[in-house]
């Protein structure tokens, strides 16, 4: 493949990762949808005791809705994103920092994502979604006002 064509391929797909994440901070269902394959299956939760494998593009693109949902707010940051694209399949693998208030709790994740995504007539989409979490930390939620008020005290 030739090096502007690949480069530009990289790109769309990092604009498939990056969409997802957009529909999950803006819990856009149809952002989620639009990532997926019919037929992709996701793991999440890997390595961990909540483990589940959801089977199916609505499923899924459902599935991160419901859990995307319950929060607060929310803002995935990508960290690390490299990609290797052979012919219509591109493995891709994402470390991403999530921000997340959920329940007046303020989460603080490590996260990745491991996808092998299919040229699609679209753009690519994710078949396959491994996700996995790495670390957290977790805090009470202060509200801005409060910690305002604490800035302006020291």
């Amino acid at each position: 493949m030739q090096s502007d064509i690949l480069l530009s391929e990289r790109l769309r797909v990092r604009e498939t990762i990056e969409r997802y994440f957009f529909g999950v901070d803006a819990q856009d269902e149809g952002a989620l949808i639009s990532c997926f394959i019919d037929d992709a299956s996701a793991e999440y939760h890997v390595t961990t005791p909540e483990h589940k494998i959801v089977s199916g593009g609505l499923a899924i693109a459902r599935d991160v809705y419901a859990h995307c949902s319950q929060f607060t707010s929310s803002n995935h940051s990508v960290s690390n994103f490299v990609v290797d694209i052979t012919s219509d399949i591109a493995n891709s693998n994402t470390f991403a920092v999530a921000h997340v208030i959920v329940r007046g709790k303020a989460l603080l994740r490590g996260l990745r994502y491991q996808d092998r995504l299919v040229r699609h007539m679209d753009g690519w989409r994710v078949a396959r979604r491994l996700h996995t979490p790495l670390w957290q930390i977790e805090a009470d939620v202060l509200p801005p006002a409060f910690a305002q008020a604490l800035t302006e005290r020291k």
